[in-house]
């Protein structure tokens, strides 16, 4: 095990990217670029899910993967090398296949890592048999995996990853984001299926509300979707505002949070005895669903988040995972 992770500068700035909360959001991001540049006009887009995991940077020198590291801010990360070996999705020499595309001697990719819902579960499942803390959500869950200063912990972790940009390369790379995605996937990386090209914005924003709409189904946990313009060289060309890169947006679905009244506080007794408590709400539709149970992992939870009957709490569901309480509404508390 390390005793502590070291510092390592990205070869290019990791960018976060702007937000947009409605089709009228989006609409005014690319009215902003078209009066910079009206080739946006003719452009066509890229729609990729927007993973809520932990940004990874892959750097592969003659195709072998030599370092990985976290975003950090965005201009300096932390070494995560030793971790990230751990993670299966992740190829250690591409391409993959011995017949796949040539790849430049130095290349560095950008992807996220991020745990499977059943994946989650299961690992909670495993955590409350043995008597163990059990986890609040995948993506701290990924995020705190992947941040163990001993491998061994990380290796124990349900973690994948996909990957979607090439952050830096000494050679050739494609020259729109659909074809990137191909060579990606081409050179051995796994890369998220739900994919789509687009002729135009509208086709763009409706690909966006149809991600939107499967969020449930979906096996991973996704907080929106990124809006890319295809053509890279004139993403690169509009430049960057602040941090965040002019050529895509991200699409951002709403909140799963809403607040309900803490009616008590039940116990489940596990078949090898272990007490899990559980909270009775009052009724809450939450993403499409009535919820009337959630979960408070366990009694130092509660203590920790100050968690009372009578309280309103916040609520929060990702995915088809049951539905936790994130702590009281404070502000709420009558004192009765």
């Amino acid at each position: 095990p390390l005793d502590r992770f070291v510092k390592v500068a990205h070869p290019a700035p990791i960018l976060s990217l702007a937000n947009a909360f409605d089709t009228n959001g989006v609409r005014a991001w690319l009215e902003r670029v078209v009066r910079m540049d009206e080739r946006v006009r003719k452009a066509s887009f890229v729609v990729e899910p927007k993973i809520d995991g932990l940004t990874v940077v892959l750097t592969y020198r003659n195709g072998v993967f030599v370092q990985g590291a976290t975003r950090g801010d965005g201009e300096i990360g932390e070494d995560i090398t030793a971790n990230l070996r751990t993670v299966k999705a992740l190829p250690l020499r591409i391409p993959v296949n011995l017949d796949g595309p040539r790849v430049p001697d130095y290349f560095v990719v950008r992807g996220e890592a991020f745990i499977m819902l059943k994946d989650f579960e299961a690992l909670n499942q495993r955590l409350q048999e043995a008597g163990e803390k059990t986890y609040l959500n995948p993506r701290n869950t990924a995020a705190g995996s992947l941040r163990q200063l001993d491998p061994s912990l990380t290796a124990s972790r349900p973690l994948t990853l996909y990957v979607y940009q090439i952050a830096a390369a000494d050679g050739p790379t494609p020259a729109t984001q659909w074809e990137l995605i191909q060579y990606l996937k081409a050179l051995g990386f796994p890369v998220a299926g739900e994919i789509s090209l687009h002729t135009d914005l509208d086709s763009a924003i409706a690909a966006c509300q149809s991600l939107g709409e499967k969020r449930d189904s979906m096996a991973y946990e996704i907080d929106g979707s990124v809006i890319k313009i295809n053509d890279l060289g004139l993403a690169a060309e509009l430049g960057i505002v602040g941090k965040d890169p002019r050529g895509a947006i991200a699409f951002k679905f709403p909140a799963r949070e809403v607040t309900t009244l803490l009616r008590d506080i039940g116990v489940n007794v596990g078949r090898t005895g272990v007490l899990t408590p559980y909270a009775i709400l009052e009724a809450v539709e939450i993403g499409g669903v009535v919820v009337k149970q959630a979960t408070l992992h366990n009694f130092d939870y509660i203590a920790e988040k100050d968690i009372r009957i009578g309280d309103r709490v916040m609520l929060k569901r990702a995915g088809d995972v049951i539905p936790y309480v994130i702590g009281p509404v404070v502000d709420a508390r009558s004192g009765d």
